[in-house]
């Protein structure tokens, strides 16, 4: 979404809603599903070259699961409110690299299907929330932590 700096200069708050899509952005981990993040928000003329941004993302993002990577559904509601500084030879201001960033530094470090989820087993890589697997959980260990195996 791009804005032309001659008309913010003239308006004091412009208010904008649009969709951002997957195809528009670059440095995500998660993905968006197919209804993309509703932004809405204004810009406010501060001074000449300043803006108060302020807006809201509402989103569902999709992330693999840390245990057994099944697609995720997180609902996520971002706020973000930051000054932008714009150069006297700058025409246009682009709000994606900024929406980009807003997800970016929300986004979850972990991301569970559930709390109990089982995970894949180490050996076979089978899905452990659907089917139990015959592998040998202990069968292949270091002889050096014997001790540790008559913990269990």
């Amino acid at each position: 979404m791009n804005f032309e700096i001659n008309k913010l200069l003239q308006e004091k708050i412009i208010p904008f809603e649009f969709v951002v899509r997957n195809t528009d952005l670059n440095d995500i981990e998660g993905e968006l599903d197919e209804n993309g993040a509703l932004v809405r928000g204004t810009i406010e003329k501060i001074s000449k070259g300043n803006f108060l941004m302020t807006f809201t993302i509402e989103m569902t993002m999709i992330f693999p699961c840390a245990r057994c990577l099944e697609p995720t559904p997180i609902d996520c509601l971002y706020d973000y409110t930051d000054t932008v500084t714009v150069e006297d030879d700058e025409a246009i201001l682009d709000l994606l690299p900024i929406v980009e960033e807003c997800i970016y530094i929300n986004e979850p470090f972990r991301v569970l299907c559930s709390e109990d989820c089982a995970g894949l087993c180490p050996k076979c890589g089978n899905n452990l929330n659907h089917e139990q697997c015959e592998c040998d959980k202990f069968g292949d260990y270091d002889p050096r932590f014997e001790a540790l195996k008559n913990l269990l």
